[in-house]
């Protein structure tokens, strides 16, 4: 039977799995309710009596044995998180337990949820529009706190907010061209067209606007590169380390002591950073050692921001600029490290100057290392928005509808002003309303919404 009909009840475990103080199993659909009472044993409390509050009871199995106390509460549709009858059974996080509680719903007619299903099913109901149920996940797999915030704004309905003014404004354009073109003797003025031409430049200016914040966006969501390479020994495991504050790599003063890249992620002003230590960069007939520089230029190519180890106690040299030539054009972070030594490395005037910042640390002593996570998330954050306009566009699918819909409307607003038919402007006008509509599922999505909800956890 299709994911998208409602009529079956489905269950999920909704905590993590394994062992804990307390797990919670969620059911929702039209049979909830009365499938969930028939395991319960209490003489004087019903769900159905009771709804939204906590009832202890022994749940039992098929057999009547009793598999834990619980407390269970009943949502009666349509106040739940789904829009249905939905009751969550709060347990021992004993493995055993829940499987047990699971295993015995399925056996008296439940089925198994799928990735998303109770999120998706909130969807169908007009619990959540698309962009409010995508920021459930990222909201479950945020890792910082500024991701958290994030994704609560937007389930709040911060991007929806923003979309919909867009959405009934080209909906306003659209059916004054259409009555144009419908009534010969309401045609447009010049004026009118011109106020129209202007009005679709507005809402463009919009979309761009949101659109441009993609970049921010995916940095938010997916994390962002952060590369340290170097010349070997300049002491990039040893900074590696000082910014984990974790003895992670191994440092000795042989070098190309790192021969395969190391990857942890740490938090950069509210972004997750993957941060990555590669093996030095020299002239080496070394094949093992010639492998991981290899490696160190494909990480280079996929950073968003590189951090360039310089060894502070002696002079910039060969290697160093072989450095400089392979990551020259990104985005840059100089680290003169050994500060607690005399300085002796003076930067080529066009290597100090194309850097963003150039940063004098101790990875041994840990000075100024934190100047040089401050240096690393000024870069990141740079198109980070305000606190007055925080809507992040956070995921591809809905960039790619702000952008057909910028597209569209471009089309149709220059087929407007060259003075072509309403016809040839509308088509594309049309167009664009649809894929605005896409990002909140105001728009027919069916085809996508198994790609979408698939991402999800179980039990969510």
């Amino acid at each position: 039977m299709p994911v998208h009909d409602q009529s079956e009840t489905i269950i999920a475990i909704s905590t993590p799995p394994g062992r804990g103080g307390i797990s919670v199993v969620r059911t929702s659909g039209p049979s909830a309710r009365a499938l969930v009472s028939r395991c319960l044993k209490t003489q004087s409390l019903s769900l159905e009596r009771y709804p939204r509050k906590a009832i202890l009871a022994d749940f039992h199995d098929t057999a009547g044995a009793v598999i834990d106390r619980t407390l269970v509460t009943f949502f009666p549709e349509p106040a739940s998180y789904t829009g249905q009858d939905v009751v969550e059974i709060s347990c021992h996080g004993s493995v055993p337990v829940t499987t047990g509680i699971v295993r015995t719903l399925i056996d008296l007619g439940m089925r198994l949820a799928t990735p998303g299903e109770f999120t998706l099913r909130a969807f169908l109901n007009g619990k959540l529009d698309l962009s409010q149920a995508e920021a459930v996940r990222d909201l479950i797999n945020s890792r910082t706190e500024y991701q958290a915030r994030q994704a609560r704004e937007q389930l709040d309905g911060a991007l929806s907010r923003r979309i919909e003014p867009l959405r009934g404004e080209l909906v306003r354009i659209i059916s004054q061209m259409e009555t144009a073109l419908e009534f010969v003797e309401d045609d447009v003025s010049p004026e009118g067209r011109e106020a129209l031409i202007e009005a679709l430049g507005a809402v463009e200016s919009a979309l761009t606007d949101l659109e441009s914040g993609f970049h921010f966006g995916r940095l938010l969501q997916e994390g962002a590169a952060v590369t340290i390479v170097g010349r070997p020994n300049a002491g990039k495991s040893s900074l590696f380390n000082a910014l984990l504050r974790d003895e992670r790599a191994i440092v000795t003063e042989i070098p190309g002591t790192t021969r395969d890249a190391l990857r942890e992620t740490i938090n950069l002003a509210g972004i997750p950073a993957h941060l990555v230590d590669t093996a030095g960069i020299r002239e080496s007939d070394d094949r093992l050692e010639a492998a991981g520089m290899e490696k160190s230029l494909e990480y280079i190519k996929r950073s968003d921001v590189v951090c360039f180890v310089v060894d502070g106690s002696e002079p910039f040299c060969e290697d160093d600029r072989r450095v400089w030539e392979a990551i020259e054009g990104r985005p840059v972070v100089i680290a003169v490290n050994k500060s607690d030594l005399e300085c002796r490395a003076q930067l080529p005037d066009e290597v100090a100057s194309a850097a963003i910042q150039v940063v004098r640390l101790s990875a041994l002593f840990g000075t100024h290392v934190d100047q040089l996570r401050e240096s690393l998330a000024g870069v990141l954050n740079r198109d980070r928005p305000g606190e007055q306009d925080s809507v992040v566009v956070s995921n591809l699918r809905q960039q790619d509808c702000l952008r057909r819909a910028r597209a569209h409307l471009i089309e149709g607003r220059e087929a407007w002003r060259r003075g072509l038919s309403e016809e040839f402007a509308l088509y594309d006008l049309r167009k664009s309303l649809d894929a605005i509509g896409e990002v909140t599922g105001a728009t027919d999505v069916e085809d996508i919404l198994d790609v979408i909800f698939s991402t999800f956890c179980i039990g969510k």
